[in-house]
């Protein structure tokens, strides 16, 4: 969730909720978590969000009795913490922290835009935007689906972003799938990673790079030129193809690993295979961080 300059009301729904609490004193060992803690009644909290580049303010708004509780009963505290904002409950005697999750105002958000014109987005926690009538919509939607559920980070870095790049300075990001290495040990995703695996881990990327911008650049002349989607499109499968082809041709091609060029970023940020639907519009599916990472979320919203 980012803010933005105008009024953003949230109403707090089933996911980001305080709850009456109950009998905080004593917990009898048959009881639950949440039956110790909770009723099982539904607070609302609705507040402002507002604010600019430089400085946001929240305000209460109101707080609503919104009927029966139909969240997780046995997920109370937020396994991942993704995002930028948290919504916490403790109990203010001991500051025992009873429920958390990233702060958001509806579960899931899909913006289909009557486009052929290649393009989507997604943040986590915020919304996905597809391009509905491109001949990739498909992709798109997975790859933006993939940022806004389960906060995974592109892993691409060769396409012309609005970001700025090549920071002498990499901090570690907070997206599950990407990693600056700073410590080959503490890697975020080491226990899936085979003993035989060398980090950084090496691959054809000098050729992937050279291909890689050499498509780039036929697509800018297309862009500039204002040709038909369609030629946009062919463009695509044709390196879709090469690519695959490239890619799985690596030595360590479907292993788990660090491979560096990830996160917009040619040096010091890397990823966790060679190929990933985060990383190209190769057929080729999530990697097994990815995959986790989804799983890890679809658990902390249905156990």
């Amino acid at each position: 969730m980012k803010s933005t300059g105008r009024n953003r009301r949230i109403a707090f729904g089933i996911l980001t909720a305080a709850l009456a609490l109950a009998a905080l004193a004593s917990r009898p060992a048959a009881q639950t978590a949440f039956d110790a803690d909770f009723t099982a009644r539904t607070m609302r909290v609705d507040y402002f969000h507002t604010g600019n580049a430089t400085r946001e303010r929240v305000a209460l708004d109101r707080i609503v009795a919104d009927g029966a509780w139909a969240g997780s009963r046995t997920q109370l505290i937020d396994p991942v913490n993704y995002g930028q904002y948290q919504f916490e409950v403790r109990d203010l005697e001991s500051n025992r922290l009873l429920y958390s999750r990233a702060a958001a105002p509806y579960d899931f958000l899909v913006i289909l835009v009557n486009e052929r014109t290649y393009g989507g987005g997604g943040i986590y926690n915020d919304q996905t935007t597809v391009a509905a009538h491109s001949a990739f919509a498909r992709y798109l939607f997975i790859h933006e689906f993939g940022h806004h559920f389960a906060a995974l980070g592109d892993e691409y870095y060769t396409s012309d972003v609005a970001y700025e790049t090549g920071a002498a300075e990499k901090p570690e990001p907070w997206e599950p799938n990407l990693t600056a290495l700073h410590d080959a040990k503490q890697l975020k995703w080491r226990d899936l990673v085979s003993a035989d695996t060398p980090l950084p881990t090496p691959w054809n990327k000098e050729e992937f790079e050279k291909l890689s911008r050499a498509q780039q650049e036929v697509r800018r002349k297309l862009r500039a030129e204002g040709a038909a989607e369609e030629k946009i499109e062919a463009l695509f499968r044709e390196e879709r193809e090469q690519m695959t082809k490239l890619l799985a041709s690596s030595a360590h091609a479907g292993k788990v690993g660090a491979f560096e060029g990830a996160g917009y970023e040619a040096q010091g940020l890397y990823r966790a295979s060679t190929d990933c639907i985060m990383f190209t519009r190769d057929e080729v599916g999530f990697c097994k961080v990815c995959y986790r990472a989804i799983n890890k979320m679809i658990d902390a919203y249905t156990r």
